[in-house]
């Protein structure tokens, strides 16, 4: 399923203020605006995993790409740039807890894409890379984490079924509990039927990693794949107009990858409504 994620808190006034910060250059050319230095000190070294949120701006101050409003840090091995200078590059210098502005030409980015820079950012200009460094992990450590969440997902799964989901039944078809919390009507939906659908998406500590806003609504086309394999499975346990709270597993969600926000080897939990069924 391709996530629209929740709307965070952006910045403190100081980072986005961020021009009343001294420039650092470090001797391998990377221009540094440090907001906030975080305890740990650490700094990721080649084979780390590191986890950050981003907020891309222009020197006029608009915005490009921000993570905080899409609900999905970064979570990537740290990697060289391709040119002195670059945001790759800038991070091996940005410490876990960091805040830090990373200042790169707009001019030398483009030219390295092979593009002119576009009139809304400038010629000349910098564009300004707002970090906030949270985690920093060794790949063993990273490797480690996931396969303790393996190991822990069944007893997760069931701790959270009978503290939260009274009454939820077992899925004929995978191993996904549910709690229908409104029937529907009509038949139930089946392969080829294009459904519309709200939702919430949870960790089982109840923090919100995704959801539609107002009337927002998805479409999908059951069958087809274009969402994770639990869902494919629940909706056609649902109807038109039926409401229902899932756990799926994470064998039936993102696996052993995880996919932004989402940890490797992490059940979810989602309230989805059946807005409206097509039948195929």
């Amino acid at each position: 399923m391709k996530l629209k994620l929740s709307a965070l808190v952006l910045l403190t006034a100081g980072i986005i203020s961020c021009n009343q910060y001294k420039v650092t250059t470090t001797e391998d050319g990377d221009r540094l605006q440090v907001h906030e230095k975080g305890k740990s000190g650490k700094l990721a070294k080649d084979g780390d995993i590191i986890k950050f949120d981003l907020v891309i701006k222009t020197a006029a101050d608009s915005v490009i790409k921000d993570s905080y409003a899409e609900g999905t840090p970064f979570t990537v091995p740290i990697q060289k740039g391709y040119f002195k200078g670059s945001f790759e590059n800038a991070l091996y210098h940005i410490g876990e807890g960091d805040s830090t502005t990373v200042l790169v030409s707009a001019d030398t980015l483009f030219k390295m894409m092979g593009q002119p820079v576009p009139p809304e950012i400038g010629v000349g200009t910098d564009i300004r890379f707002i970090v906030k460094m949270h985690q920093i992990q060794s790949m063993d450590d990273y490797k480690k984490e996931a396969e303790e969440r393996k190991a822990n997902e069944p007893k997760v799964i069931q701790e959270y079924v009978a503290k939260n989901m009274k009454g939820a039944q077992k899925m004929a078809e995978g191993d996904i509990y549910h709690v229908q919390t409104a029937p529907g009507s009509g038949d139930l939906v089946q392969d080829g039927d294009v459904v519309k659908v709200k939702y919430v998406g949870k960790f089982t500590n109840g923090e919100k990693f995704d959801y539609s806003k107002g009337d927002e609504t998805i479409t999908v086309k059951v069958g087809d794949h274009g969402v994770i394999p639990g869902w494919e499975i629940a909706l056609k346990t649902m109807k038109k107009g039926g409401k229902s709270t899932i756990i799926i597993p994470s064998a039936l969600g993102y696996g052993e990858q995880g996919a932004g926000p989402i940890a490797p080897n992490t059940p979810l939990v989602f309230d989805i409504e059946v807005v409206d069924v097509v039948k195929k």
